[in-house]
């Protein structure tokens, strides 16, 4: 089967886990004996609007990676989600290479038009889901001022989310706990007040985003979503979901031990991921700080990419600065992941936004490492509170904190918790199921 794989980034220089996916979806079906070339988008402020193409094998196959000027586009926020220079950059390459079938990961960057060029080709597509970029432009569901998207909004706080970019705008929002961002969206869905031109403008420009995605979403074959819980989240948003099917992310085996450390003294309380704001790191070293400890009893260690000049991670510095035991890490290499889950005794997931199926909570339990994390979204799906880890209310540093006293407190527990964690699915696992579903479209 001949198989293109159009994804937003692909490794090496990108390694959170939409990437990881498509790296090992394209290994597992190269060594199937597929023929298989990836499509990645490097750069989007590098060059002119046109895309150029550099192409690489390091991973045995072909590897096309795009680099343009957003920059340059006559509308940056329409052309993120409909560029046509992508959309005929891949109709080309696909009436070239014409594969069997396309496999779209994720929808970030890629915009609408990419996939149309598979669909006006009358190609078989697949589109994996790792995030909500269909429904919302910022990808997480979350607001600037820290507030959750739970329930479709009007596109009027999508304009709000897009003016947030800017301190003048943000900073009276997040002062003022979300009353302006309230105020700007109810002004604005009044029909008697006028609004500004540009106001105006970027609204009609959302609700065609959201007209658009939907029309463009609908036409896949076949969805896949790691988790039902973001399946269930968009159909609430109004996309179709009757195509969609929940294959859950599998692992290989190859970098993970099989079980991890005992609890040890002291006990080792680890973070793996971004160190963003939406990955609520804050929270974890909040929490860590208000543990009633003595020195050198507890470490946390943060696992992550570092930026000198990042202001999240200054303040994270300066929260930390008076611990001894905390310690930021910096990057791993993806297959060191084992080792390091093997010296933790429990990793924190502290997330404030929706997360799908986050691929650090998949390798801390085939690790059989507990995890405590958000109650909220994927992360919930796969931690059973008491069983396999822990739970606390999304942004609750107190019951954070309390979650680990008990882990610290409670000799016990984490060997309790570490019984309870069942195998995962396999990387061999999901990969047949993947071809099962290809085989099917094919049919059909």
């Amino acid at each position: 089967m001949k198989i293109a794989l159009i994804t937003h980034h692909f490794p090496p220089h990108f390694r959170a886990g939409g990437e990881q996916y498509a790296l090992r979806l394209a290994q597992g079906l190269y060594q199937r004996g597929c023929t298989l070339e990836v499509v990645t988008i490097e750069s989007i402020s590098e060059g002119e609007l046109v895309p150029r193409c550099e192409t690489d094998n390091q991973y045995g196959f072909p590897v096309h990676r795009l680099f343009f000027n957003l920059g340059h586009a006559p509308n940056q926020y329409e052309w993120s989600f409909r560029n046509p220079q992508l959309g005929e950059w891949v109709y080309h390459f696909l009436q070239q290479f014409q594969p069997d079938l396309v496999h779209v990961n994720s929808g970030y960057l890629l915009g609408g038009t990419m996939p149309e060029a598979a669909f006006a080709l009358g190609l078989p597509t697949v589109l994996t889901l790792h995030d909500y970029w269909y429904v919302c432009p910022e990808i997480t569901l979350l607001q600037r001022n820290g507030r959750i998207c739970h329930e479709p909004v009007p596109a009027a706080a999508c304009v709000w989310c897009a003016l947030s970019t800017k301190r003048r705008y943000r900073l009276p929002d997040q002062w003022l706990q979300g009353r302006v961002s309230d105020l700007f969206v109810a002004l604005s869905e009044r029909p008697h007040i006028p609004l500004l031109p540009g106001i105006q403008a970027r609204r009609d420009l959302v609700q065609e985003r959201r007209r658009y995605l939907l029309q463009v979403f609908a036409r896949f074959d076949r969805v896949i979503s790691p988790s039902r819980f973001l399946l269930a989240k968009l159909a609430a948003y109004g996309l179709p979901i009757h195509h969609a099917v929940n294959i859950p992310v599998g692992l290989s085996d190859t970098h993970l031990p099989a079980s991890a450390a005992a609890t040890s003294h002291p006990l080792h309380i680890g973070y793996l991921g971004q160190i963003v704001p939406h990955k609520g790191v804050h929270l974890l070293i909040k929490a860590f700080l208000k543990l009633k400890k003595q020195p050198g009893t507890c470490q946390l260690t943060l696992y992550g990419q570092l930026w000198p000049k990042d202001k999240y991670q200054r303040q994270l510095r300066q929260l930390a600065a008076n611990d001894p035991d905390i310690q930021f890490a910096g990057l791993y290499p993806n297959e060191e992941v084992g080792q390091i889950l093997g010296q933790l005794d429990l990793i924190v997931v502290p997330s404030v936004w929706y997360e799908n199926q986050p691929s650090v909570i998949l390798e801390a339990l085939a690790t059989k490492t507990p995890v405590v994390a958000t109650r909220l979204g994927g992360m919930a799906e796969l931690i059973t509170e008491e069983k396999n880890g822990l739970l606390f209310a999304v942004g609750d540093v107190a019951e954070l904190t309390a979650q680990l006293q008990r882990c610290l407190d409670e000799p016990a527990l984490l060997p309790q918790l570490r019984a309870g964690i069942e195998p995962i699915p396999s990387q061999e696992q999901e990969l047949a199921l993947v071809l099962e579903l290809y085989e099917a479209i094919r049919r059909y």
